[in-house]
């Protein structure tokens, strides 16, 4: 329920709408997590507000973006159902299937330069055609290392004996005409990659068989929507329920969201949908990343499809959905208001005016907090404005722009950016108008049942073996004992009465809390509880919890902390002056900070018991696989262990126990939790679709997770045991992500 991953269609959509260059949804989904941290480094940014079409628009948090580009994917009409039969493969999404099927004999892969591309797998149906590929062993060094350079942006593509090209269409590629069984696989260049720094122009033949009559093809039902008798306002936006799919373990849903709205209103989506079956129980849900409702539904202009996938065991029909959204409409259509501002003569990047100056505009009144120079040529505008207000426009009088967008919390934040050819200087006349308001939150809601009543699922879910929590044992937790209330936890969490996210130390009781730093980004405990590290501007640094005195290590620049056993090494990712997140140590005094690795993109997972051995993730870019690799400190040299297969693409955040045994990392749907032995052995679920974020063990053996609450970027913070699966809830004063964790 809590999936960060996003829609190719919708992100398109809205890059189309910001004017961004196109980028391969592959590399978008491989640097995702790097990106939010590196942007977590600089600054917390408020939660994004998209205007789109006339009569449709898109309110929401930075975790609810990446949650609902899934759910409303952008309206392009790809297909008419009329006279297509659809069929649904897991792993590819809606086909036609109509023709024979056939997929790839076997598996092809070309290394170059200690650079492997494979193809891994190819589906050939009568509308496309699927491949999935990977890319591993990429240097740091080959990308960009600043955000204004953009890499190779050239488009991959099947090539026939004929020399016929069959380009990117929907979410594969052209189909291969039936009788050919062969093609060539062409990679001008590796995505995002600059110029000459890593091999260009691959090719890797293909060759395709009939599919094996194992394939499964599920067929997309047809249903007949439910019209529900609702309150006036939920008849602003009509959500319909049209085909269904059968899976093995519950139903795969697909239908539309169509707003009824006049022309002076527009519609926000504010969270994702909340649905309950008939009983008033809440129904966990994914959203399936192969779906593509375009594909199927013929969407009209102001509409969006959406898919989701449940498990039907113990649920009761029918099943309502409930989206949240506000209604916005313009104030005084006509109003303006401006100020004056020096940007002085030149004004440098990241440079910062802070006003907190009151602005009166259409009857309402707005705080301008700060202006900022950014790398785009323009300057961006903070703005307090109250949760009634929805978004305004700003210009600068004299200059006209060439791009710009904007963003809000729904909490009564603002951002505003603008950019320019050049950046204006000196005397400026800002001016702002277009003030929309927003209303209080809204639901609109569907029902649904399935066409047909199955006899093969069980009366009652039935957990996996070794999964401790699901979504609804979760809601049932005991607070946790007396006992484990000495220890202490580090949560990254908004600092009360500001609009600024930091670091705060809680006693598990939550009796007592310490605001440590309010510009710190992320951060992690010792492993005594007795010191804290944290990534800022100017190096890592260090502050003792007890004195609170504190030390900067000049000269690092990263993030992703983790302590050795000792607490006299930190291992990170560091980024800057040409490295992309590579994996270096650096003492706790400021020396020996050295490199051990030489990927990109990778993530830190931990150090062995007795501090002779870093264990780190590279991702492969394309597919959500990640090898896992441990650093012999000794000598120096770096071994593969194991991929993980079902890790989440973006964030994977995983974490090795302090006994070595275990490595817990974010699942696949981007909501639960795993673990597995560093050899790779014993891989199981622990959290089923908890939603969760943060983790962090404890060096008692008790494994902490903050777990994301639905529609808000509040955690709950649990403790477990994996062993046995006791488990416990923290007390709800502590309600930010999980960054460290002391039980003695």
């Amino acid at each position: 329920m809590n999936n960060r991953t996003s829609s190719p269609d919708f992100e398109e959509h809205i890059r189309q709408s910001f004017g961004v260059p196109a980028i391969r949804s592959e590399f978008v989904d491989q640097v995702y997590g790097a990106l939010m941290q590196r942007a977590e480094i600089k600054t917390r940014l408020p939660r994004p507000y998209f205007r789109m079409r006339r009569a449709w628009t898109v309110a929401l948090t930075i975790l609810s973006l990446i949650i609902i580009s899934t759910l409303l994917i952008g309206p392009q009409r790809v297909f008419a159902a009329i006279g297509r039969l659809f069929g649904y493969i897991p792993g590819v999404g809606i086909v036609d299937d109509s023709a024979p099927i056939r997929v790839l004999a076997e598996p092809v892969s070309i290394t170059r330069v200690g650079i492997s591309i494979t193809v891994t797998s190819a589906t050939l149906t009568g509308d496309s055609t699927h491949i999935d590929y990977r890319i591993f062993g990429v240097p740091g060094s080959a990308y960009p290392d600043r955000e204004d350079v953009m890499g190779c942006t050239q488009r991959e593509y099947l090539r026939l004996k004929d020399a016929t090209i069959l380009d990117q269409v929907n979410n594969g590629y052209q189909p291969v005409p039936v009788g050919v069984n062969e093609a060539v696989f062409v990679i001008p260049c590796i995505g995002n990659t600059l110029p000459g720094k890593v091999p260009e122009n691959w090719e890797l033949p293909l060759r395709f068989v009939p599919a094996p009559p194992e394939l499964t093809v599920m067929p997309v039902i047809d249903i007949t929507p439910i019209i529900m008798e609702t309150p006036i306002q939920s008849t602003l936006v009509e959500i319909s329920v049209e085909k269904e799919i059968e899976t093995g373990d519950g139903y795969i849903l697909i239908g539309r969201v169509h707003p009824q709205v006049s022309d002076d209103l527009t519609i926000a989506i504010t969270g994702i949908p909340i649905i309950h079956d008939a009983s008033g129980n809440k129904v966990v849900y994914t959203f399936p990343q192969d779906i593509d409702a375009t594909q199927i539904l013929d969407l009209g202009n102001d509409e969006f499809g959406f898919s989701f996938q449940i498990k039907a065991a113990g649920v009761t029909f029918p099943l309502t959905i409930d989206l949240p959204g506000k209604i916005i409409t313009p104030a005084i259509p006509n109003a303006t208001a401006e100020i004056d501002f020096d940007a002085g003569s030149n004004p440098q990047t990241g440079q910062e005016w802070t006003l907190n100056k009151q602005i009166e505009l259409a009857g309402h009144t707005l705080k301008l907090i700060s202006i900022t120079a950014d790398s785009q040529n323009g300057y961006g505008f903070q703005f307090e404005t109250g949760k009634d207000i929805a978004g305004l426009s700003v210009q600068i009088d004299g200059y006209a722009p060439i791009g710009g967008g904007g963003g809000g919390d729904n909490q009564g934040m603002i951002n505003q950016s603008i950019s320019f050819a050049d950046l204006p200087k000196g005397n400026l006349k800002i001016i702002f108008s277009h003030l929309m308001l927003a209303s209080e939150t809204q639901f609109w809601q569907s029902q649904w049942s399935p066409s047909t009543i199955r006899t093969d699922l069980p009366a009652n879910p039935t957990a996996q073996p070794g999964v401790c929590l699901t979504a609804d044992s979760l809601e049932r937790l005991n607070p946790a004992p007396v006992d484990l209330a000495i220890g202490t936890a580090l949560i990254y969490e908004q600092i009360e009465d500001t609009d600024q996210w930091g670091l705060v130390l809680y006693y598990l009781d939550g009796s007592v809390k310490e605001v440590f730093t309010s510009n710190a980004i992320r951060g992690s405990l010792s492993p005594d509880g007795s010191q804290m590290a944290y990534p800022a501007e100017d190096g890592l640094h260090i502050l003792d919890l007890i004195s609170k005195t504190e030390k900067v290590l000049t000269g690092t620049s990263g993030f992703n902390l983790h302590w050795s056993p000792d607490g006299k090494q930190i291992a990170y990712i560091g980024m800057g002056d040409g490295i992309v997140n590579s994996v270096f140590v650096i003492n706790t005094d400021g020396t020996l900070a050295h490199r051990i690795s030489d990927w990109s993109y990778e993530t830190v997972i931990g150090w062995s018991p007795d501090g002779t051995q870093l264990y780190f993730t590279a991702p492969y870019t394309g597919g959500a696989a990640w090898k896992v690799y441990s650093y012999d400190f000794a000598s120096s040299a770096v071994q593969e262990r194991f991929t993980i297969e079902n890790g989440t693409p973006k964030f994977l955040n995983p974490k090795l126990s302090p006994d070595g045994n275990w490595i817990s990392y974010r699942g696949r749907d981007n909501s639960s939790l795993y673990l597995v032995h560093p050899d790779g052995s014993g891989m199981h679920l622990v959290l089923d679709n908890v939603g969760a974020v943060g983790i962090e063990w404890s060096r008692s053996g008790w494994l902490g997770v903050s777990v994301r609450n639905t529609n808000t970027d509040v955690s709950t913070v649990i403790l477990i045991k994996p062993n046995g699966c006791e488990a416990y809830r923290l007390p709800s004063t502590l309600h930010g992500d999980l960054e460290g964790l002391f039980i003695p």
